[in-house]
């Protein structure tokens, strides 16, 4: 056995020096590992900011889908057999909760995944809601046939952007449409797609088309209201200034003894009080029971509606937002498919004849309200008249009967579906301007500059956004006047021009009325064309008209800025 000598053990000191040497090492490592900056701690660190990051990179990714979605939507819907709603970004589905004789409707934020949203066959149309607040209501593309008899419309839904649709057995069919401009389409035998919707390029856009086929579009639920006036809408100012330098207002207002009549005065309304050709129009809202935006000219109407899309808008909208000021054959599309099966059908709509008589300055019209009186211009003293001393309104204004707003059982009336999901103030409130005129030469054309000249030079020929209608160059042409206040001059340019349009259809204009002059529209609504002095169109009568204001009412107008005049926006998302 081999025995080893001399071995060198370890000494004590030497062991407590490596172990606290060790200790130390272990400490050191362990701070690097497990430390505030350790490896481990900088590991989760990455691991949470990745996360994060996916996270964030999700949301938006999931926001642009949902946009993407959005914007390539208006399908055709085979379960709802019509065109799904085209969404574009700022706009949310809504829905509501049906009111009651007890309860009001409210607004419920949806997805247009819900298939509850809409059901046209229930009258249940579809709306949106823009990031101000305001509301819109789809109208999708149709074709239709006249019923003179009944005062109705037999409507079909076509399948996306063609002119197809399916009959009672299923069966796919095509409707016809007008191929030329000088081609008379009968619009009372077979179905006739509405023009509102067509690519209209190829013919001038004769009816009031677009420039491209569209699945739909989207109207505003109410007319154009002032942010803040009875509403909580943020007050934006647009890129877009007055223009008009002076604006009509009534006796009342202008405190003269006498109630009738009024004068040219300087520039005013509820919002901006009084203003001038430097001042911003403040963008509108779209919203129940608000101070209808009127003392805006038909220019500056038309020039705001067109902004709406603009960097900066309240409403969430992108380029992808057509707005622009309401055009006659679009008022047409809403007046035909309220008088069809998914609408109204031979029942008239409720008149908007609320009036604040300039108890609250500057203001008349109120946006989605009605009476149960049928006399015209119902007084009310204030906005808070409406809501009833209960809050309901209906007992409100109990000497005429009691105010009743869009979202109450009775309101529902003055929607242009008989239910909550239809559109307002198409029969009264304020009267609309749209961008129909007659290219005529007269001066009022200037209150309208926009809409009918190119710089310097009448526009003769209709665009995408505006409407051209034949005159009588005969009885309406430059230096024809009436005298004094005989309006002999104005009803036989009216009547004439009336005549001289015979192939435009789906504008709720010929189709639907039998003079120029008068009330011969359905119902009995205000019928007078456009001509001399009033080159331009206004629709659906004021508070004021009392029976004859409607969806088939139509008037001349000469575009100045005035009390008793409004205005509508249309969207067509791209």
């Amino acid at each position: 056995m081999k025995v080893w000598k001399n071995t060198k053990g370890i000494t004590l000191i030497a062991l407590v020096v490596t172990i606290i040497v060790l200790i130390i090492l272990a400490g050191v490592s362990i701070n690097l590992v497990m430390g505030d900056n350790g490896i481990i701690t900088m590991a989760q660190k990455a691991k949470e900011n990745t996360e994060l990051a996916q996270t964030e990179e999700e949301k938006q990714l999931s926001e642009l889908v949902g946009i993407l979605e959005q914007e390539a939507g208006g399908g055709y819907n085979t379960e709802k057999k019509v065109n799904a709603p085209r969404l574009t970004a700022g706009m949310t589905p809504i829905k509501f909760t049906e009111p009651s004789s007890t309860e009001k409707g409210t607004v419920v934020k949806t997805t247009s995944e819900d298939a509850d949203w809409y059901s046209y066959d229930e009258k249940k149309w579809a709306n949106a809601q823009t990031e101000d607040g305001s509301m819109w209501v789809w109208i999708p593309r149709f074709a239709y046939r006249v019923n003179s008899s009944t005062k109705t419309f037999d409507v079909v839904f076509l399948v996306e952007t063609t002119d197809q649709y399916y009959d009672e057995n299923g069966v796919l069919q095509t409707a016809k449409r007008c191929t030329s401009e000088d081609e008379l389409v009968d619009t009372t035998t077979g179905y006739t797609v509405h023009p509102a919707f067509t690519d209209e390029t190829a013919i001038n856009y004769r009816n009031g088309g677009w420039d491209k086929e569209i699945t739909g579009i989207w109207v505003a639920k109410f007319e154009a209201g002032y942010a803040s006036g009875n509403n909580d809408a943020e007050v934006v100012a647009s890129s877009v200034n007055y223009t008009h330098t002076s604006v009509w207002v009534p006796n009342v207002e202008s405190g003269k003894t006498t109630e009738n009549g009024g004068s040219s005065e300087t520039p005013r309304n509820w919002l901006d009080k009084t203003y001038s050709t430097t001042t911003s129009i403040k963008y509108p809202v779209f919203q129940p029971v608000t101070y209808t935006m009127n003392y805006i000219n038909h220019n500056d109407a038309y020039n705001i509606a067109k902004a709406l899309n603009a960097s900066g808008n309240p409403y969430g909208f992108n380029g992808a937002a057509d707005s622009h000021l309401m055009k006659n054959s679009e008022w047409g599309a809403v007046a035909y498919l309220s008088k069809s099966q998914y609408g109204l059908g031979a029942t008239d709509i409720t008149v908007n004849n609320i009036n604040l008589n300039n108890s609250t300055e500057s203001v008349y019209a109120v946006t989605g309200c009605t009476s149960n009186s049928t006399t015209s211009g119902q007084r009310i003293t204030t906005i808070e008249t409406i809501m009833g001393s209960d809050g309901t309104g209906t007992t409100g204004n109990t000497a005429n009967g009691g105010v009743y707003t869009w979202d109450q059982l009775t309101g529902t009336t003055a929607s242009c579906t008989g239910t909550i999901y239809g559109i307002y103030d198409l029969s009264g409130g304020a009267w609309e301007r749209t961008t129909g005129y007659v290219a005529n030469e007269n001066g009022s054309l200037g209150n309208g500059r926009s809409i009918a000249y190119d710089g310097s030079t009448l526009r003769t020929i209709s665009t995408k956004y505006t409407t051209v209608y034949l005159h009588n160059s005969e009885t309406d042409k430059p230096g024809i006047t009436d005298v004094a206040n005989d309006s002999t001059n104005l009803n036989k340019a009216s009547t004439n021009n009336w005549l001289a349009n015979t192939l435009i259809y789906g504008d709720a204009i010929r189709e639907t009325s039998t003079a120029g002059t008068g009330s011969t529209s359905w119902y009995s609504d205000g019928s007078n064309f456009p001509g001399l002095n009033g080159p331009f169109s206004v629709r659906g009568g004021n508070y004021d008209d009392g029976t004859s204001a409607g969806l088939f009412y139509f008037a001349r107008n000469d575009g100045d800025s005035n009390y008793y005049n409004g205005f509508r926006a249309v969207v067509v998302v791209s």
